[in-house]
C-alpha cells in the first residue's frame, strides 16, 4: 500500500513539474506587435522592446482616474520599469505629452492610440498592461488606486526579470 501511495505521489509531482515546464505564453497572452506613433512623432515598435519587460498605461487627458493612478505609475518608471503611457480617446486639440509633463512625469506617451485599443479590445480609461520581456502580458488591471499592492507586486516582478 505505502508503494503505491509512492508511486502516485511521484506521478503526481511529475505531472506538476511538467505543467510549471510549459511556456510562459501558455500561461499569458502574447501582445501582438504595436507600432505606436510617440508625441514626439517618432515611431516605438513594441517588438524593438523585446528583451525588457515595460508596463503599457493606455490613458486619455480628460480621464480623472488616469490622473489619479499616474504618480504610482511615476514611482514604477522611477524603479528602472519603463512605463509607456498610450493615448487614445482623445479631443482633436489634446496633448497628452504636454499635460503629463504639466503634472511631473517623465514617462514617454504614445499619441493617437484608438485603432491599437480597439486592436486589444481595450474600451476604457484607464487599462494598465504590464508586459513581461519575453512580450507576454502579465497582468491586465483597470485599477485607478495608485496604493493597489498588484501594482506594486507585478512592477517588483517584472524588475527583478531584468538582467544585472
Amino acid at each position: 500500500m505505502k508503494q503505491l501511495f509512492i508511486t502516485i505521489t511521484l506521478i503526481l509531482l511529475s505531472f506538476t513539474a511538467y505543467a510549471q515546464d510549459t511556456s510562459s505564453e501558455a500561461i499569458y497572452p502574447k501582445l501582438p506587435t504595436l507600432n505606436l506613433q510617440m508625441a514626439d512623432g517618432s515611431p516605438l515598435n513594441t517588438q524593438d522592446l523585446l528583451g525588457q519587460p515595460y508596463v503599457l498605461h493606455f490613458w486619455a487627458t480628460w480621464c480623472p482616474y488616469c490622473k489619479k493612478l499616474q504618480p504610482a505609475l511615476q514611482k514604477i518608471d522611477d524603479m528602472g520599469l519603463k512605463v509607456i503611457a498610450v493615448s487614445f480617446k482623445e479631443d482633436n486639440d489634446a496633448t497628452p505629452a504636454k499635460a503629463l509633463s504639466e503634472r511631473g512625469y517623465t514617462f514617454k506617451t504614445a499619441v493617437k492610440a484608438d485603432a491599437i485599443a480597439q486592436q486589444l479590445g481595450i474600451r476604457g480609461t484607464p487599462t494598465t498592461l504590464f508586459v513581461n520581456k519575453e512580450g507576454n502580458v502579465i497582468w491586465l488591471t483597470n485599477t485607478s488606486n495608485p496604493e493597489d499592492p498588484n501594482l506594486h507586486l507585478n512592477a517588483r516582478t517584472l524588475l527583478h526579470s531584468i538582467p544585472e
